[in-house]
């Protein structure tokens, strides 16, 4: 009897990347529903979730890191459930405590601080429940993926964006209570925790019921804690960058400012599913290769900045059409090109930051995001007050465009990525250049498509090789597609 085949690594990478797909699906569902809603309506609630992600990874301790890494090579007589639970055990216990102590003793700063508006002291304590919840979510999620139950890990996927992005918007069609948006955000993670943990708790294998006890989960801890402590920081950090705007708009701005720039954020973070299938295979990749392929890393680090470059000057010159769609969004449009300079800044982390942790060193990138915090504070301290929604959104292209310089700079310390610093230099000048001139021409659309047009044939110029590359690929698939028709 033959073996059954097994699954190439792209099949295995594709199948999983089918909940990220999918996943725009949800978010696009979402941009719509608060392109349809009066931005006053969801500002607050966008926040409260904003806020969700930072809370849930306090609680998280880094853990969830841990556990991907020691899954399967666990304490000695300790199994991966085992480790499951005791991980899972811990932080609630600490999210226990945070919010119990939140909610006490500090419910009326926190509600100031995260701008959660009139009611928000009623808030806070359902903050720290909704992150305990899409806390357990997200443990299920990690565990489903580790025991390769595919269906059961892109339907759990799927669950947990649509309550993270869209379910808690839906109340907005009856109500423009705040209170019943984070209701709706409670009780949809309430549900996807409660069907999933017992689907996960069905499936528990003998030999994880054998090991019990203090001493077992000691033995867990001294493993998983240390490793889990120094990743926290930048999980608990990097979504601070958009709640900090949020928040100083809440204190010095409008609930409108608020919620335009919270379907601003969500606007040009569509633009990452495009890499999150790239970034699915290309970490593995580059630690498996990079002794050796370091000239091909190279290219693609070129391939990559000519692909982000070229689409955020698309973007930013017919951006227009975006708000002619969503006409009641227009007052977002004079600051949308620097949103979208942001995402570039993310994104192109992916290709420049790998010489961080390839030496060992992953301080470096907690300290890059720790910088960027900084930033964000500083420069939405300074401008928010002054300029509103433009303020933060200068605020926000800062705080990436610090961590992202940071990052890169001790990244190719380590192992060099970037084949020319020159031409990735103007590239990153052109694309700073297309935003300012996006903002500056906002309501001029012909001045600002031959502006960004120049700019776009001079970049064109400068990567003319990979523009090339692109054009020859491109050929040979279509020659591929045609031979098959």
């Amino acid at each position: 009897m033959s073996e059954p085949k097994k699954d190439s690594f792209a099949g295995s990478v594709m199948k999983y990347s089918v909940a990220t797909y999918l996943g725009f699906i949800i978010s696009g569902a979402a941009l719509i529903i608060k392109g349809i809603l009066p931005a006053e309506s969801y500002a607050v609630p966008a926040t409260f979730m904003a806020y969700t992600m930072s809370l849930m990874n306090v609680g998280m301790l880094g853990l969830d890191q841990s556990l991907l890494r020691f899954y399967h090579e666990p304490p000695q007589g300790v199994t991966g459930r085992r480790m499951f639970t005791a991980c899972t055990r811990l932080s609630v216990l600490v999210m226990a405590v945070v919010g119990c102590a939140g909610t006490l003793f500090f419910a009326k700063p926190l509600a100031t601080a995260f701008g959660l508006g009139e009611n928000g002291v009623q808030l806070v304590p359902l903050l720290f429940l909704n992150a305990a919840l899409y806390m357990l979510v997200r443990y299920i999620n990690i565990l489903l993926r580790l025991e390769n139950n595919v269906r059961a890990y892109t339907t759990e996927t799927l669950w947990m964006q649509a309550c993270l992005n869209l379910i808690y918007l839906l109340p907005g069609f009856v109500t423009h209570d705040a209170r019943a948006f984070v209701l709706g955000a409670v009780l949809s993670f309430a549900g996807v925790a409660a069907v999933y943990w017992r689907k996960a708790m069905k499936a528990i294998p003998a030999q994880s019921k054998e090991k019990h006890g203090l001493k077992v989960d000691m033995a867990i801890y001294r493993v998983t804690v240390p490793y889990g402590i120094v990743l926290a920081p930048a999980a608990i950090l990097i979504p601070l960058y958009r709640s900090v705007c949020l928040s100083f708009l809440g204190i010095y701005g409008t609930a409108a400012e608020q919620g335009g720039f919270d379907f601003a954020y969500t606007l040009a973070q569509l633009v990452t599913t495009i890499q999150a299938g790239f970034s699915t295979y290309w970490g593995p990749y580059v630690y498996a290769n990079y002794r050796t392929e370091q000239e091909r890393i190279g290219r693609i680090h070129d391939l990559l900045n000519f692909l982000i470059f070229g689409f955020f000057c698309l973007l930013v010159m017919f951006e227009d059409i975006i708000f002619i769609i969503f006409p009641a969004k227009a007052a977002c449009k004079p600051y949308f090109p620097l949103m979208m300079l942001s995402v570039v800044f993310s994104i192109l982390c992916e290709g420049t930051v790998y010489g961080n942790t390839i030496a060992r060193k992953p301080f470096h990138d907690t300290i890059g995001t720790a910088l960027g915090v900084a930033a964000n504070i500083a420069v939405c301290a300074a401008a928010v007050p002054k300029f509103g929604a433009m303020g933060a959104a200068v605020a926000l292209v800062a705080a990436n465009a610090v961590m992202f310089l940071y990052r890169t700079v001790t990244g190719q310390y380590y192992y060099r990525t970037i084949p020319s610093f020159s031409r990735t230099i103007c590239g990153f000048a052109l694309a700073v250049i297309a935003a300012a001139a996006g903002v500056v021409f906002a309501q001029h659309f012909l001045l600002k498509f031959a502006a960004i047009g120049l700019i776009l044939f001079i970049y064109c110029n400068i990567y003319r090789a990979q523009l090339l590359k692109l054009w020859q690929i491109g050929m040979g698939f279509l020659r591929k597609i045609l031979r098959r028709g």
